[in-house]
């Protein structure tokens, strides 16, 4: 007779073993790095672009937030499907929503608290499922198949991408103070 799991009882943690801990490590600390990169910058610093093509430091933390938000329901599709019916993942115009929601006009601070609150929250889940979830595989719109493991990867990458995006922002701000 099989054990049934009490549902109110926290799973073990992945082991630090499993192939995805590090891409985790990195997606849940990447909150904490951005905030860091945004410490003292002024509300000319935060609205400033390089050009009218580009994104201002504030609008790259609203997109942060908004992709998340996108990123978590990608990760839920994943884990909520068979494993013999892949999801097809729900996709999104970045450019479009940074423009019709008028990010450099919005909040960065409340946008990184989402950012900070979602992905705390996600890795806790991500933490408590077993090893073998993370090969469940969903289908990216532009990217293809991808596994749980991927898409956590694509997430660290992301974030850290962009949080570089911020730097290069502020040394180039530091040119034109000059």
């Amino acid at each position: 007779m099989a054990t049934i799991r009490n549902p109110f009882e926290p799973m073990p943690p992945v082991s630090s073993t499993a192939s995805h801990a590090p891409d985790l490590e990195r997606y849940a600390k990447a909150p904490s790095k951005i905030e860091l990169a945004l410490e003292r910058l002024t509300e000319s610093k935060l609205r400033w672009k390089p050009n009218p093509k580009k994104w201002s430091i504030r609008e790259i933390v609203c997109h942060l937030a908004d992709s998340e938000i996108v990123g978590v329901a990608r990760m839920h599709q994943i884990v909520s499907s068979s494993k013999d019916s892949p999801p097809t993942l729900i996709a999104y115009d970045q450019d479009a929503l940074a423009e019709r929601y008028g990010y450099n006009s919005y909040d960065e601070q409340q946008a990184l608290q989402l950012f900070k609150i979602l992905r705390k929250h996600t890795t806790a889940l991500l933490k408590a499922l077993p090893p073998d979830a993370f090969e469940k595989k969903g289908i990216h719109p532009k990217l293809g198949m991808m596994s749980l493991a991927d898409l956590v990867k694509l997430y660290a990458d992301h974030a850290e991408t962009h949080l570089r995006q911020i730097e290069t922002l502020k040394e180039q701000l530091k040119g034109e103070e000059r």
